[in-house]
């Protein structure tokens, strides 16, 4: 029994090999009788494109495009559109009927490209120009060079992306992306313009890298389609180098550790100072267990780092540095790490640094190391007066070194008065972004400070109202606790009160024009009565004299509120 299942083992074995032996030479004949039928195919259509003559330009373009009709009729959709390709850069884009042939004969090969089971997320199938007249016969493609010249048998650089297809068609000339373009409203077919293979690959790693982690697999595949029209069209170094760092980081997110380091090395021979591509080097090998190595290759990076010139140092701060910082804190190398960090932000020396500043200040907290380099080197980069990068410095500081930047606020508190609130909009900003705890107490502090500057206000200074008032105004939007946001409008109401009780007929019409329109904007055209009639009373002051002043001062107010 044991021989005799042997035998039927073996036999089996054989019948198997034989299958595909059988396979493998029906799909050789196959492809000869293909090649065959082809080359028939062009011998006849170059025998008509060489009969091609006449004067008569419309006359040419009607025999260019029997031709066409030929090779369609039989079956060789390939040839049909090289033959109106080529004919299409002899005669032009003026006809019309060459120009629909030429959209119909495209959209047929890009159908017989069309994937009936493409996911709607996923990359297009791609049709090569290149390739496709590469198949030409040579006999059709002499004829053709001669009908269009070079250009008309030779791909171009040009893409169009068929979305309906889902096919991305390479290869086009400047001449095929014009008529794309200008004449898209011909055929009903929804095109997207790319004017080279750079583009291109970049727009497919664009949508690699927009999709969510849990699409890993799409995410791979527009990565892997990127990287392959890249390779297939002789992408350059840097762009290819691109495209096999992204597909290292996706590598490593599924735990492909030893892909990824495969493909951080292909990275590494093309781009050797590419620190992006050892740091994720180097978290490979940690990950897989390779803890020498990986050491190292982390050794090696901190001197790379820190021999980095200072125009540098600001691209690398993402990902690379951060991969570094990481591995140093698992690989308890904390000292090592807050030493490099102490490195790079002693190259920190003014407000043009601040973007490099806060990219360190991020590490910092991400990991949790000690933040007193930090501390000292905000006050630094902060200018005085403060323009708009101090405060979003400020603000963005505001969560990693909350005791600093409080600190800050009031020296630029202390230093506003009468004539000088013109920053208390930006102190109350940056305030709400401080972690005072419970909720709304940003927004308490916030409301102390701005009643601290209304006891301030006059009119001698009318600007110093409008600026507290609208500051006011902006807290009664926000999403804070009832109990704090309806001290705003009574701190506004209180404020303008006031003002206009201190109204005089020696103030300006600037100062008396001011209270009415920001009543109006404060309350929505409905101000409290008691503000109106203090403004009337206000104006009992002017003398009969100031016709225009009370004109200013009532001209924000509605006729319905009795004024």
């Amino acid at each position: 029994r044991v021989r005799r299942a042997g035998s039927l083992q073996r036999e089996a074995c054989m019948a198997s090999q034989a299958g595909k032996k059988s396979g493998k030479r029906k799909e050789a004949q196959a492809r000869r009788e293909t090649q065959a039928a082809a080359e028939e195919d062009g011998e006849a259509l170059a025998e008509r494109v060489a009969a091609l003559a006449g004067d008569n330009q419309t006359d040419a373009v009607d025999a260019c495009c029997g031709v066409a009709d030929e090779g369609f009729r039989r079956g060789a959709h390939e040839l049909a559109f090289a033959v109106i390709r080529a004919s299409l850069h002899k005669h032009g884009l003026q006809n019309d009927k060459l120009c629909r042939r030429y959209f119909f004969l495209l959209d047929t090969v890009v159908k017989a490209r069309m994937s009936a089971k493409k996911k709607p997320e996923g990359p297009p199938k791609m049709l090569y120009l290149r390739e496709m007249l590469g198949r030409v016969p040579e006999v059709l493609s002499g004829q053709l060079a001669l009908l269009g010249g070079v250009d008309g048998v030779k791909a171009g650089e040009r893409c169009v992306l068929m979305k309906e297809r889902g096919v991305m068609v390479i290869g086009l000339s400047l001449l095929e992306w014009r008529l794309l373009l200008e004449k898209q409203a011909g055929p009903k077919m929804e095109m997207q313009m790319i004017s080279g293979v750079e583009e291109a690959v970049v727009r497919g790693l664009s949508q690699s890298e927009g999709m969510s982690d849990a699409q890993a697999e799409i995410k791979l595949s527009w990565n892997a389609w990127a990287l392959k029209l890249c390779e297939a069209e002789e992408g350059t170094p840097q762009l290819r180098g691109k495209c096999l760092l992204q597909r290292t980081v996706l590598l490593l997110a599924q735990n492909s550790f030893q892909k990824a380091i495969d493909s951080s090395g292909e990275v590494m021979r093309i781009q050797p100072a590419n620190k992006h591509a050892a740091a994720l080097n180097a978290t490979a090998l940690h990950k897989i267990g390779r803890k020498k190595e990986a050491a190292s290759a982390v050794t090696e990076l901190i001197g790379a780092f820190q021999r980095s010139e200072d125009q540098h140092v600001q691209d690398e701060l993402g990902a690379p540095l951060e991969l570094v910082v990481s591995l140093l804190v698992e690989m308890h190398r904390t000292k090592e790490a807050l030493r490099l960090l102490s490195q790079l932000l002693s190259r920190v020396s003014g407000p043009r640094h601040q973007p490099l500043f806060f990219g360190l200040a991020r590490l910092y907290a991400k990991h949790g190391l000690n933040k007193d380099a930090l501390v000292l080197k905000l006050p630094q980069l902060c200018t005085r007066p403060p323009d708009r990068r101090t405060w979003d410095l400020l603000k963005s500081m505001a969560e990693y070194t909350p005791a600093a930047v409080e600190q800050l606020l009031q020296s630029y508190i202390d230093e506003a008065g009468p004539g000088r609130f013109t920053h208390v909009p930006q102190i109350t900003e940056v305030m709400c972004k401080l972690p005072f705890g419970a909720h709304g107490s940003a927004a308490n502090k916030a409301l102390k400070l701005l009643q601290r500057c209304a006891s301030q206000v006059a009119p001698d200074r009318p600007e110093d109202l409008k600026i507290i008032v609208e500051d006011l105004r902006a807290f009664m939007s926000s999403n804070i606790p009832p109990t704090v946001s309806e001290q705003f409008p009574r701190t506004i109401e209180s404020l303008l009160l006031a003002y206009c009780e201190a109204l005089t007929a020696q103030h300006t019409a600037d100062a008396w024009e001011m209270p009415g329109d920001l009543m109006k904007r404060a309350f929505n055209g409905q101000p409290p009565v008691v503000l109106l009639e203090q403004l009337q009373r206000s104006c009992l002051r002017l003398p009969l004299t100031s016709e225009k002043t009370l004109w200013v001062v009532f001209r924000h107010m509605s006729p319905d509120l009795g004024v």
